[in-house]
Formats: C-alpha cells, structure tokens, sequence
C-alpha cells in the first residue's frame, strides 16, 4: 500500500468516526489506520441496479430513491461534512431497495467556526458543489445518462447555461436545474423540501404516466400523493382494477338468469 493510499483510508476512516451514525449511511464494523471493514450489500450500487433493470424502473421507483438520497445528504451535511464525490456507485442498495451511502474518501470535515453554507475548501469543495453533483446524480437516474462537464468538475469555474443538458421534457427536469444553477438551490434542505414536493403539478403527472405501465407500484404513490390526489388516484385507477366479492356474486346471478 502506497503512502498516499495510506493517507486516505485514514482520512475516510477520520470522517466515519466524525460522522458516527447516520441513518443511510453504511456504518464500518471496523475503523483503523490499515483497513475500513464495511457490511455487505449484495444488491450492488445504484448504478449497476439502474443499468441492468432499466425497463422495469419507473419514475416512481426514481423519485423514492432520489428523495432518500437528498435527505441522507442532507443528514451529512448538518454533520458538517461536505460528501464532494455524489455519484450513483457510491449509493448501495439493502435487500428492501433502500439507499446507503459509502465512500467518504475525498469528503471534507467544516470546522465548527466556519459558514458551511459559505465554505469553500481548497479544492472547491462546498455545499453548493454537493447540491450541483446531486443534480447531475439526478440527471443519471431519471435520464440514464452522466452529466460530467471536466472543465467544471470542481467547479472552479461554473457551467454556463448552454453547456448544461436541456432538461425541459425530463421528470424532475426543473429541480435538475436549479441543482446545477448558480442561483439556483443554495442547500440540501431546499432540494429535499422540493423533492418532497414534486407530488404535485407536473412531475406528478409524468410520473403516473410512467406508472401506468405493468410495473407501477400504486402503493408507494398513494404514499406520495397529497389527500386530494389520492381520493382521485383510488376511485378511478385502483378501485376499477379491484375484484370485490359482490362483483363476483352479481355477475353469478346475471349468467343464472339467461
């Protein structure tokens, strides 16, 4: 083992103690200066998953995982720790689907009298560089392609307007945006807050859209859905596809009568 490997499992191993339990983050059974022992996950990372059962993930399915990524990023960073490397390979999945975060190895620790919301590290690391990269996270999820501009990948320089991906007619396209903007979202609260909230208006209809295949998991919307929606969802999609006992005993008797 080389020495600068060497001095980034300490790092990584520096942060984990740092952040100690977070929920959706992988917790090490083991934490020294040689080795990190982590759990297991046999379902692989987000991406592998993504990639190989493409056809059968819907929007739904997206928007759940996208809500828990935003809120466990959102967890590190009221840790005062800045995450730096968001991708989907660094999201695992337990046996339920659900995400875990892994690999901490270029995060940065805030120090207590420091801005977070205004720190930038010295590789331009800061808060706003971890809401950008979720953008870009959320653009491979929902779209299947990586967003990954080099001559701003550590932003020192942010991306112009025309260099970023068109996202009008992608789901969620509009919080993709403003991930990526300047002005756009400046903390991860923001973007859990509109996520959260993407039940509504415009990402809720390309998202039954999407639902109305054989695949779509109605539960989790009705999970989603705000109260309104969710009488409309139940009285005109669900209930029709539900086999109730008089249903059965009605159309016994109606065939008895010919």
């Amino acid at each position: 083992m080389t020495e600068l490997n060497k001095e980034s499992l300490k790092h990584e191993g520096h942060v984990c103690c740092h952040l100690g339990q977070v929920p959706g983050v992988i917790e090490p059974y083991q934490v020294s200066d040689t080795e990190i022992r982590m759990p297991y996950l046999r379902q692989g990372s987000l991406s592998r998953y993504i990639r190989a059962h493409r056809e059968s993930v819907n929007n739904m399915r997206r928007l759940q995982w996208l809500q828990e990524a935003a809120h466990i990023i959102r967890r590190v960073h009221e840790r005062r720790v800045l995450i730096a490397d968001i991708a989907t390979r660094n999201f695992l999945l337990d046996e339920n689907l659900s995400l875990q975060m892994c690999d901490s190895t270029e995060s940065v620790i805030v120090a207590d009298d420091e801005d977070l919301v205004e720190f930038v590290s010295e590789d331009c690391v800061s808060v706003k560089s971890d809401v950008a990269r979720f953008g870009s996270m959320m653009y491979e999820v929902i779209s299947g392609y990586r967003y990954d501009d080099p001559e701003s990948k550590t932003f020192k320089a942010w991306p112009a307007a025309d260099r970023l991906p068109n996202t009008n007619d992608v789901f969620l396209g509009e919080v993709i945006q403003r991930c990526w903007v300047r002005d756009g979202f400046l903390t991860m609260q923001e973007v859990c807050h509109a996520l959260d909230h993407s039940d509504r208006g415009p990402d809720l209809v390309k998202a039954l859209g999407d639902a109305d295949n054989e695949n779509w998991d109605w539960r989790h919307l009705l999970r989603l859905a705000s109260p309104v929606v969710t009488a409309i969802i139940f009285s005109t999609v669900i209930v029709p596809r539900l086999r109730f006992p008089w249903r059965t005993i009605s159309a016994f008797l109606a065939s008895t009568r010919r």
